[in-house]
């Protein structure tokens, strides 16, 4: 299943159909691993011939019609920069998928895409398309979930410097795939995260979803825009000491 429609993805995909693009995945957790499997997915469903292209490792890269430039939040992220810097010397015409901007780059795109309005607005040009993953078909959920998790990230980004980094549960230390990523969601009632591929994940499971902020505009740019239309759930608090030390027992050896 997916989240939303396929039909809001043609301004990306119906374009290239019908020809042959190199796919460039990018450095990054599982979350980001879930939109490079996105690509591809919709690549076959709107007959794109497509390849990977490792844009560091291949000199030259090989020809092909487009590079279609890795989505996700790592504008401004310097070694995300490097593999778009490869790609842009190569001279193949690059498209971005969409992305959310940390800082300003310098992107050399024949096309680009911003999955919120705030990152386009930072660069000053390019399309609004949806975050790949929402157009991602997702297994069926499980009908059988009980109890809930907040899961809140231990490295950069977070917001919650106050939860001692040994109590806080972060899928990114235990996740190492896609599936892992929706199966965890799939087990449970609800979930509370500060990953926003984990709050993905867990709507497309049919799990309780409230997302939380991180130190950029990322994640709240996304609920308005997205996920609130979905029944993704938003909190902004600061939790308590309190409620800290019960984070994620089932998960801390």
């Amino acid at each position: 299943m997916r989240l939303i429609d396929l039909s809001l993805f043609e301004p990306i995909f119906e374009p290239l159909s019908g020809l042959t693009v190199g796919i460039v995945d990018g450095i990054g957790n599982m979350g980001d691993q879930l939109l490079y499997l996105a690509a591809r997915q919709l690549c076959k469903e709107f007959n794109i011939e497509h390849f990977t292209v490792n844009a560091l490792a291949e000199d030259p890269i090989p020809k092909c019609d487009k590079l279609l430039l890795f989505g996700g939040g790592n504008i401004g992220f310097p070694p995300a920069a490097a593999i778009r810097i490869k790609a842009f010397e190569s001279g193949i015409p690059c498209w971005l998928l969409p992305q959310s901007v940390i800082r300003q780059e310098d992107l050399k795109c024949e096309k680009m895409f911003f999955r919120e309005s705030i990152s386009r607005d930072i660069i000053g040009g390019g399309e609004i398309a949806p975050d790949l993953a929402l157009g991602f078909n997702f297994p069926e959920p499980k009908m059988n979930k009980s109890g809930s998790e907040i899961f809140l990230r231990r490295n950069g980004g977070s917001v919650h410097h106050h939860v001692r980094v040994q109590l806080k549960v972060d899928p990114v230390m235990f996740c190492h795939t896609p599936e892992d990523y929706w199966n965890l969601t799939d087990g449970f009632k609800g979930i509370t995260t500060d990953r926003l591929h984990l709050a993905i994940c867990s709507l497309a499971m049919k799990t309780k979803t409230t997302l939380l902020p991180i130190n950029y505009h990322k994640n709240i740019a996304m609920f308005k825009e997205w996920l609130e239309p979905i029944g993704c759930l938003w909190k902004d608090f600061v939790f308590s000491d309190s409620i800290s030390e019960n984070l994620g027992k089932r998960f801390i050896k």
